[in-house]
């Protein structure tokens, strides 16, 4: 085991089959540069910051590094096992934590997570999580890819993530993207949830999810009174979900630019985009479908709208087409986008070149020549 006490760079390179790197607790100023690191802990992170650390880890341009832990290294299966950290990397309550680089860093997470951030504490201080300009593959088959308790950043730059749980996870407050930039890539494989906040900001970005259970979630069941948001401002998303809702908040649900495609299933009770309360969409191009009857929604538009769905149904529940049918449109397979010669359902017969988050006056003329703010054609017939 290698213990970092002193500010400093830090380079670390080869291979090592049960090794592990910790940074002592209050340490700042540490920087460690990953430069073709192969390193396996058989009971314990094989990176762990310490409470109230500053540490940024760095995959040095041009290298693969690659981290592994053991189902060993999970106290909740391994009650006996006094190292176990949970995680393949752990940043404890108060550090603040950084990934970036050129290079590529992959971790392979077989005891419980593959990043675990800690809280923010009167005693430690503030704890955080940032990725930036980095490619980070995360394999995570027991429980997240990315687990945060306070703060959780993603800025730039290439995430590809496969997890038996929620890809990227934050009990508090998550951003994806900045303002007037391209914001990360995020390609989510696999998951049960995609991406999850008690308070979710996406404001640039590449985003494609493929899950079970809800693509985005604001929520958090140990918060009361708290006002959960999702709130889209820039970006491309597309997420299917083959059980649960698209867009799912336990507060708020605004999307006010970018581009968003997302199906959901068929199960009962779950629409392409729920919400406890208002569901805005101020701007932006949004196709939201699913063949459930769902519950209704509360929906406030500054712009005009259809909606598709069989004769008898009201409001967004049940769009484009019959049940089971996504009225003739195919779900996204690996994230990917519908076929070429999707048709909604109804009498608005899209162009050949038409592709959702590319609605275009002249693949939609024939809808938006009538369609006011507020219109809903529930009847399947367009307006």
């Amino acid at each position: 085991m290698l213990t970092i006490d002193a500010a400093g760079t830090y380079l670390l390179s080869g291979s090592c089959t049960d090794g592990s790197v910790k940074i002592k607790k209050g340490t700042t100023g540490v920087r460690l540069i990953l430069c073709g690191l192969s390193l396996t802990s058989a009971d314990t992170a094989p990176i762990t910051c310490n409470k109230s650390s500053e540490v940024v880890i760095v995959a040095a341009d041009g290298t693969e590094n690659v981290l592994t832990d053991a189902a060993a290294n999970n106290d909740e299966s391994n009650s006996g096992n006094e190292n176990a950290e949970n995680a393949v990397i752990k940043c404890k309550d108060g550090s603040a934590v950084t990934l970036c680089g050129a290079g590529t860093l992959t971790l392979n997470a077989y005891g419980k997570n593959g990043i675990k951030s800690g809280a923010t504490t009167a005693e430690e201080g503030e704890a955080s999580l940032t990725i930036r300009e980095l490619t980070l593959n995360i394999n995570a088959s027991v429980n997240d890819a990315i687990n945060a308790e306070q703060y959780l950043a993603v800025e730039s730059d290439t995430l590809n993530l496969a997890t038996a749980d929620v890809a990227l996870h934050c009990d508090l407050i998550m951003d994806i993207g900045a303002e007037g930039t391209d914001g990360p890539t995020i390609a989510i494989a696999e998951a049960c949830e995609g991406i999850e906040a008690a308070a979710l900001s996406i404001r640039s970005g590449d985003i494609s999810i493929v899950c079970t259970d809800d693509c985005l979630n604001a929520a958090n069941s140990d918060l009361a009174n708290y006002d959960f948001a999702i709130n889209i401002s820039g970006g491309t998303i597309v997420a299917y979900t083959t059980a649960g809702d698209g867009f799912d908040s336990n507060g708020s649900l605004t999307i006010s630019g970018g581009n968003v495609t997302v199906w959901s299933g068929g199960n009962a009770d779950n629409q392409p985009l729920d919400a406890d309360g208002t569901i805005a969409i101020t701007g932006g191009t949004v196709l939201a479908a699913g063949s459930s009857a769902g519950m209704g929604m509360n929906l406030s538009t500054t712009q005009a709208y259809v909606i598709f769905g069989s004769a008898g149904i009201s409001g967004m529940g049940n769009m484009c087409g019959q049940p089971g049918s996504f009225g003739g449109m195919q779900p996204p397979q690996n994230g990917g986008q519908p076929k070429s010669d999707s048709k909604v359902s109804g009498n608005f017969q899209p162009s050949d070149d038409f592709r959702p988050g590319d609605m275009t006056s002249n693949n939609i003329s024939a809808a938006t020549a009538t369609a006011q703010a507020g219109s809903d054609n529930s009847s399947g017939n367009a307006i």
